[in-house]
């Protein structure tokens, strides 16, 4: 059936944790703290293997798109067979579950790992075990991956499937780099463009998006909090970001207590209500945060592990942007899909881009990014922030919003300061679904 979702009831609410389950289940609770669940940057790994693509660059679409990773066949294979897995199998899988604690509420509310690992689906599950390679998925799962099993049925089928969404996924990522993503606010139909550009692309940036004179009254109450140390420090949080970066939770008040002080004004609310669709929506956080200079490249990252359409960015340029002072990076069209039709292969990407630590379809960064233009992408896109070092810190107003109910299950604030989360639980308060308190 088309459209029709991968998951069952409240899906969206089951994380993706393939980087934390490649190894083996045993290791997931140690990698969680390493990953802070999924929901805080990871460190650094240094440069990316391959130069972005940046505005302007020549980028021909090929009459072909490059050979396929062998990664990607490798973990296709997995998300195909696991896409159909059997229900005697889905029930071992469940009973490991219950075997680690899921189930328990105090297990999951007090250990992080046993949170992440227990929303997973069993499919996703599967998934890491066979991609980790350390078990005999044969013997693990039989139904699925044992003689007389799906896999023997569907192979030829699959390989045609991996083909076709290979080059979907190339020709998509190829249309949706640089100016392709850059949407002029003014324009009439700018919120219907943008959206359609979001729903493709994972990423749109709407150029003049931003007041420029609201924008300087924000920056003056900005700088206001800045010349309190004492409440400054209190919403300062510099362990939930890495590599020279570090937020200041905003306080819920004048003028930050108004959508368009926090750069979603009409036409970014039009434009959040398209793409979250049947689902409400409102506030998970709101900060600005801070690349300092001098700072190192992020290793390339989603904000959540979970599926697309959940968790949405919007980020107001505080100040110029040149390249020199590490703009965002982007892989256009690597969110995972909660689509049942669309998951094995978007799976596979995320798994394969985890794995090799860079984007194999196009990417880019932006060559400028004019103060004010507002950067809106799904939280579960691949990014990263590129290195800083032009002597000038880059600041972005970062409005973070949730579907219902997914800032909860995320739980990026419970690693905040006290003030940091009192403010955003504020937020959440005031402006919380169904479309951010208006």
């Amino acid at each position: 059936m088309a459209g029709r979702s991968f998951c069952p009831e409240n899906a969206w609410a089951w994380p993706m944790v393939l980087p934390l389950l490649l190894l083996a289940i045993s290791a997931v609770v140690q990698l969680t703290s390493t990953f802070g669940g999924g929901d805080e940057e990871p460190q650094s790994v240094g440069k990316p293997t391959s130069e972005p693509v940046l505005e302007g660059a020549p980028n021909p679409w090929p009459e072909f798109a490059p050979p396929m990773p062998q990664l990607l066949v490798d973990n296709w294979r997995c998300t195909a067979r696991c896409s159909r897995m059997t229900e005697s199998d889905r029930e071992i899988v469940l009973k490991l579950l219950a075997d680690f604690g899921c189930g328990d509420p105090a297990k999951e509310e007090d250990d992080t790992g046993a949170s992440v690992i227990c929303a997973t689906t069993p499919e996703q599950l599967c998934v890491g075990f066979c991609g980790g390679g350390q078990y005999d998925m044969p013997k693990t799962l039989p139904g699925t991956f044992g003689p007389g099993s799906v896999e023997a049925a569907n192979a030829a089928a699959d390989v045609q499937a991996l083909r076709i969404y290979y080059e979907g996924y190339w020709q998509c990522a190829h249309e949706c780099i640089a100016d392709a993503v850059v949407v002029d606010s003014t324009r009439p139909d700018a919120a219907a463009k943008a959206l359609s550009i979001l729903k493709r692309c994972g990423v749109v940036q709407l150029a003049g998006g931003y007041d420029l004179q609201l924008l300087g009254e924000v920056q003056n109450a900005i700088d206001d909090i800045g010349r309190k140390p004492k409440l400054y420090k209190k919403l300062l949080s510099t362990k939930q970001l890495h590599d020279g970066r570090y937020q200041v939770y905003l306080p819920y008040r004048e003028p930050f207590n108004h959508t368009e002080a926090l750069g979603a004004n009409a036409q970014v609310l039009e434009i959040l209500e398209g793409y979250f669709a049947e689902k409400t929506f409102g506030i998970d956080h709101v900060s600005v945060l801070v690349s300092a200079s001098p700072s190192g490249t992020q290793s390339l990252h989603p904000d959540v592990m979970w599926f697309s359409g959940l968790s949405v960015s919007v980020h107001t340029a505080l100040v110029d942007v040149t390249p020199e002072m590490g703009p965002t990076f982007f892989c256009p069209c690597t969110a995972e899909s909660i689509q049942r039709e669309t998951w094995p292969g978007s799976a596979a990407v995320k798994a394969t881009t985890l794995q090799m630590k860079e984007c194999f379809g196009p990417s880019f960064a932006p060559k400028f990014v004019k103060k004010g233009t507002i950067t809106i992408y799904d939280g579960a896109m691949f990014h990263q922030g590129l290195a800083n070092g032009s002597g000038k810190d880059r600041p972005v107003l970062k409005l973070e919003v949730g579907a219902k109910g997914f800032p909860e299950k995320r739980g990026y604030i419970a690693s905040a300061p006290p003030a940091g989360k009192k403010q955003a639980l504020l937020f959440r308060e005031g402006m919380g679904p169904p479309r951010m308190g208006t």
